[in-house]
């Protein structure tokens, strides 16, 4: 057997060996207020929105509370803010191309005030990349549930996000292994369809969000102990392969 061969075999075995997956969670049912940030995406209409961290009637503990409120109008109006936090980043350059987005968290309605008309409050996960922020358009919350719910949402595409201001389709992230660092959250949005030329009652309605986590799924260029078997097995043929040369020799 010769060096060339030994190496050819040794390179099949890398090449021909599946890479292990990896998984990367953060999470936080404890929330720490300087790791989060608050943005307003969007806002039409005399619509206002108010958030805060309170310390008490989580599930368990400290809970995100989100409030919505708009003046008497007509037309739709609409409240989106996003709560981004700065630790859970991930970055495909790094740990390779993201192949899915696991989420989960915990909502409740705690309640609604004055609401006769048409009138929603979503949740959804988001993400925000080069500074655009992103959210999978799938997950809502009936703000009159009192009770804790949890939603847990799953993406393994980037074609399944939007851009909550573009969402014809022309932006999205890059999940490749040359996307930028990404970042974890959730965006709150609220809207009323008061009917135009209509005058709607003022209303508000109150919302939480407990326990958020985020599963980042990836493929790493570590291979798996099968692989390092089959490598050290292919070292040990090149040994003997020498050892017989220098005893012929």
């Amino acid at each position: 057997m010769s060096h060339r061969f030994a190496a050819a075999l040794l390179l099949a075995v890398a090449a021909a060996s599946p890479l292990s997956a990896q998984n990367v969670t953060y999470s936080q049912g404890t929330f720490e207020p300087s790791q989060w940030s608050f943005s307003n995406i969007t806002r039409s209409g005399p619509v206002s929105g108010t958030e805060q961290l309170v310390g008490t009637g989580g599930n368990p503990g400290s809970h995100w509370l989100h409030t919505f409120s708009i003046e008497m109008a007509g037309g739709t109006n609409r409240y989106r803010v996003a709560n981004i936090n700065n630790t859970f980043t991930y970055d495909p350059r790094v740990n390779g191309a993201l192949a899915s987005l696991n989420f989960s968290f915990d909502l409740i309605g705690f309640n609604s005030v004055g609401f006769a008309e048409l009138f929603f409050g979503v949740y959804v996960p988001t993400l925000r990349q080069n500074g655009l922020y992103f959210f999978l358009p799938d997950g809502a919350l009936d703000p009159t549930t009192r009770s804790w719910s949890t939603l847990s949402v799953s993406s393994s595409s980037s074609e399944n996000w939007r851009d909550p201001n573009n969402q014809d389709g022309s932006l999205r992230p890059d999940f490749s292994a040359a996307g930028t660092t990404m970042e974890f959250g959730y965006i709150m949005s609220g809207g009323t369809g008061c009917p135009v030329g209509l005058t709607c009652g003022a209303a508000s309605f109150s919302s939480g969000l407990d326990n958020f986590s985020v599963t980042a799924n990836t493929v790493s260029t570590v291979p798996e102990p099968s692989t390092y078997a089959l490598m050290a097995a292919g070292l040990g043929v090149l040994m003997l392969v020498q050892r017989r040369r220098r005893l012929s020799a």
